[in-house]
């Protein structure tokens, strides 16, 4: 079943992925949104290091965490979830910042108009984030995280369309998924399997 959800959703993330920062893009220039492209290409080119940057606190947490599964120690799963919940703040916050920035430059009523906005949200949301776990593939938590924003980050785009309340609950079901379920999810299956210590 879980491969079905799977399979269900990574059709459309493939066309977002290939197409939001084409069409959406594309439609900006038309409408002359120079700024936002702008800032959103400047994004693109720089997230995997902005991101790296952000992401340096969590090593340090990461290395204790580490060090307390070799002790055995209670406290090993404290400082794993940690690091991971910071991580993961960082993919939400991305997502929710790149929301705003998109929708603080469009002027309009909400419709029809917003669509090349919220495409190009999405290649600054999750564009670094991507291409951070395309080159960590053997990194399957990464992946997973990734792959869990995205599908959330597109169900909250159409939730645009439906109802901001329908919005809000997608937007606190992102938080609870990506900071407390994954997380300790991730905790579980790394309690039973320790080689990412070797």
């Amino acid at each position: 079943m879980i491969n079905k959800i799977l399979e269900a959703f990574s059709i459309p993330l493939i066309i977002m992925n290939i197409g939001s920062s084409i069409i959406g893009g594309f439609w900006l220039a038309i409408l002359g949104q120079w700024k936002l492209i702008g800032i959103g290409v400047g994004i693109l080119f720089t997230s995997q290091w902005i991101i790296s940057i952000f992401m340096i606190p969590a090593m340090p947490i990461g290395a204790i965490a580490a060090y307390f599964y070799n002790k055995n120690s209670i406290m090993a799963p404290i400082f794993a979830y940690i690091s991971q919940l910071y991580i993961n703040l960082l993919i939400v916050a991305s997502c929710g910042l790149a929301l705003f920035v998109c929708f603080f430059s469009y002027k309009g009523e909400f419709g029809l108009g917003s669509i090349p906005y919220l495409l190009w949200s999405w290649t600054m949301a999750l564009g670094g984030w991507q291409y951070l776990a395309s080159k960590d593939q053997e990194n399957v938590y990464s992946l997973f995280y990734t792959f869990s924003a995205s599908v959330f980050y597109f169900l909250i785009l159409l939730s645009l369309f439906i109802s901001s309340i329908f919005t809000v609950i997608l937007w606190i079901i992102f938080g609870l998924v990506q900071l407390i379920i994954l997380p300790i999810y991730n905790l579980y299956l790394v309690k039973k399997d320790k080689s990412f210590l070797n």
